[in-house]
């Protein structure tokens, strides 16, 4: 998913250019993990998936996957190509056009689970502030939580104790529609990474707040739970 994630928000948004057409791909819908879903009406379905630069991979109703490619001489939308098929793109909307028929379709958004950190004991979201975690020395534990990166605002940890490591962890969007071709802005999981290096007992703090802000700046959130290692 991350890989499509990447294309869908940074090269259709900006480098289309140089592609030729690709013939259809034999080969089912779930070959579009994390592809993005349009409504089509009467209960059918467009799934999208962006697999580079200039090409897209769509399915309807589950059916057979066609690679698409860029047409750069179209006058609207987003235009791909193969093979009698076209796609339109405008915004959240998409019209398919296959074998003399048209379908109308409308994005739908979906919500994307928080990152996974391979290795870690436990995974705390928002709804485990104020909880008692109980881990072993070496032993991580994950947390993930909203933020808003692009307006500046990054959650880290806050004067964490002596036998703790704190470190960044992954994050990604937190809606499919952030994937959508030229989306700006919108919410995002930051996941900060705990780390037991010694044995100790205490109650572990992460702030929101924008790193260069003075340190007498209040936090614009913050999010706590107690942590007892041996």
């Amino acid at each position: 998913m991350k890989t499509i994630i990447t294309i869908a928000a940074a090269g259709l948004g900006l480098a289309l250019a140089g592609c030729t057409g690709t013939p259809p791909v034999d080969a089912d819908a779930a070959s579009l993990p994390g592809a993005l879903s349009f409504d089509c009406g009467g209960g059918s379905k467009l799934a999208v998936a962006f697999s580079d630069n200039t090409n897209i991979q769509t399915s309807f109703d589950g059916g057979a996957v066609q690679t698409l490619a860029a047409d750069f001489d179209a006058q609207e939308g987003m235009t791909f190509k193969a093979d009698g098929s076209t796609l339109v793109m405008r915004g959240d909307a998409a019209r398919f056009s296959s074998g003399g028929w048209t379908k109308e379709c409308q994005f739908v958004t979906e919500s994307i689970p928080a990152p996974k950190v391979a290795g870690a004991v436990h995974a705390l979201t928002g709804a485990d502030a104020g909880k008692t975690f109980n881990v072993k020395v070496g032993e991580k534990v994950s947390i993930a939580l909203v933020g808003v990166p692009t307006a500046g605002y990054i959650w880290a940890a806050s004067n964490p104790p002596t036998w703790v490591k704190a470190s960044d962890g992954p994050g990604g969007a937190t809606s499919t529609a952030q994937m959508l071709p030229g989306f700006a802005g919108g919410s995002h999981w930051e996941v900060v990474i705990i780390e037991a290096v010694a044995a100790g007992e205490g109650e572990i703090v992460l702030a929101q707040r924008r790193p260069w802000e003075d340190v007498a700046e209040p936090d614009a959130d913050t999010f706590k739970f107690t942590l007892k290692a041996s």
